[in-house]
């Protein structure tokens, strides 16, 4: 990597990540760092526009802002850092100013010395097949993943799932879990789904709760085809998209998930950053004898 010489600051719109982005300004400015600075809600084209004109964008808040903010950027290669302001902040390797020492890694980041990685991202739309021909009722991105899953009513739903064209599973269960393996620590791993290293081109398949046709989490690679099909007309079954947008998917609609490799990139200062997170953040926890490296 360049040194840096201009980065588009997004905060979250709260107080602490607000008035933390006004000092980071002037702090960048000072080393001569050009910056813009919005609030992540910001509108769409002025966000994508300087984004593109940027060498890199700082996202200061919590992983869903970090997450959010790569799904509107997407499709512009632009990497992406974040300074943590969450409770988890596993995507975030900046710490917020009082948690830790910000300016000696934020010094590193603008002198080139960070390493830029590709990331996988899914597609996904909603078809329903009117006559003879299918329309797309909906369609976006996904960095984390993507579910189907009962609504309010909790019980099973039915659900077929092909790969490929092939029908591979009929199932009842409350849900399915499509994710990235950036986003395998989330709901995948709750739900008993592996944690996959980022830089794998992968699609991981998880059933939630499975009462009838499940199958143990099953990793596709990145070009397969995958679709859910709700099967029962009395199910209610939902869409959710990296926990956002609660979409309906009725009786006969199927939902088509495909990878998107090297969409999203991320700017890191260390190659373990992952397997390090995992045991910082308490997902993996080490047994008597550990020793720290």
């Amino acid at each position: 990597m360049q040194a840096l010489k201009r980065i588009l600051i997004l905060y979250k719109n709260s107080p602490s990540p607000a008035e933390t982005a006004r000092s980071l300004r002037l702090w960048l400015c000072a080393r001569g760092v050009e910056t813009e600075m919005f609030s992540a809600d910001v509108e769409l084209m002025p966000l994508r526009a300087s984004a593109a004109a940027s060498d890199a964008v700082l996202v200061l808040g919590g992983d869903g802002t970090l997450v959010g903010a790569a799904r509107r950027l997407n499709g512009i290669r632009t990497p992406l850092a974040g300074m943590n302001f969450g409770r988890v902040g596993f995507l975030a390797e900046l710490p917020a100013p009082g948690d830790g020492d910000w300016e000696t890694p934020l010094s590193s980041l603008i002198e080139g010395r960070w390493a830029r990685e590709g990331h996988l991202t899914l597609s996904w739309r909603i078809l329903r097949r009117e006559g003879a021909a299918w329309t797309t009722l909906g369609e976006g991105v996904a960095v984390n993943d993507v579910v189907t899953a009962h609504g309010v009513v909790a019980r099973a739903v039915s659900l077929d799932l092909s790969i490929d064209g092939f029908l591979f599973s009929s199932l009842r269960c409350d849900g399915v879990i499509v994710s990235t393996p950036l986003g395998s620590t989330a709901y995948t791993a709750s739900a008993g789904g592996p944690l996959t290293m980022p830089s794998m081109n992968a699609q991981i398949v998880t059933p939630i709760c499975p009462f009838a046709g499940g199958f143990p989490p099953l990793a596709l690679p990145a070009s397969s085809v995958i679709r859910v099909e709700s099967r029962r007309r009395d199910d209610q079954v939902l869409l959710s998209v990296d926990g956002h947008d609660n979409l309906p998917l009725a009786f006969g609609d199927v939902l088509e998930i495909r990878g998107c490799p090297d969409q999203l990139h991320m700017l890191v200062s260390d190659p373990n950053w992952y397997l390090r997170r995992l045991r910082d953040r308490g997902i993996v926890t080490s047994g008597p004898g550990h020793r720290q490296y």
